[in-house]
């Protein structure tokens, strides 16, 4: 780098700097318009590991200290709680798609479905964090046998692992979900 001795070479350096950093982005917006990328949010029931696309949820949260029990609802209707003063449903995933009840811990959360006409609430055994992907997920042509596999939507690789994309929109098409009284 050159020597700074006057306003002049201030002014040079920091048109320099600018001029630099214009092609640097424009690259950069070059190399963005290739790359479509889309966010998950990462979360696990049952030990087991998904990724939901961040369109699907409004909004994660810590397990609420006051929930009241629903009466006469399914085993998998874990209560109803108090969000900013909306009553907000609550749904144990694990138990509705595994039959086990999860046991909430620090690690626990919320999922606050995105649908516009089922305002209600997952409950997880935990979520990891965001994960950014390049490639859109890929449709799975082969059906596993879970209880889960009706609620997939595809999988993605990345960096040598691979995860199984969870849809909220298909689970809250569900008649089953949807019929949560005894």
């Amino acid at each position: 780098m050159s020597q700074i001795n006057t306003p002049f070479d201030v002014i040079q350096l920091l048109r320099d700097i600018e001029q630099r950093s214009q092609q640097g982005g424009n690259r950069l917006s070059q190399q963005g318009e290739r790359q479509v990328t889309w966010t998950a949010v990462d979360f696990k029931i049952a030990q087991l590991s998904y990724i939901l696309p961040l369109t699907e949820t409004r909004e994660i949260f810590p397990v609420p200290q006051q929930i009241t029990a629903v009466p006469r609802s399914k085993s998998w209707v874990y209560g109803i709680a108090n969000l900013r003063g909306d009553l907000l449903p609550i749904f144990d995933l694990k138990c509705f798609l595994l039959g086990q009840k999860s046991k909430v811990s620090k690690r626990s959360r919320v999922l606050v479905l995105n649908h516009t006409s089922l305002y209600s609430g997952l409950l997880v055994d935990e979520v990891s964090g965001l994960k950014h992907f390049q490639e859109q997920p890929t449709q799975t042509t082969q059906q596993k046998d879970s209880a889960i596999a009706a609620y997939l939507d595809g999988n993605v690789t990345q960096k040598d692992t691979n995860w199984d994309v969870f849809s909220l929109q298909k689970l809250a098409t569900d008649q089953r979900f949807l019929n949560a009284a005894k």
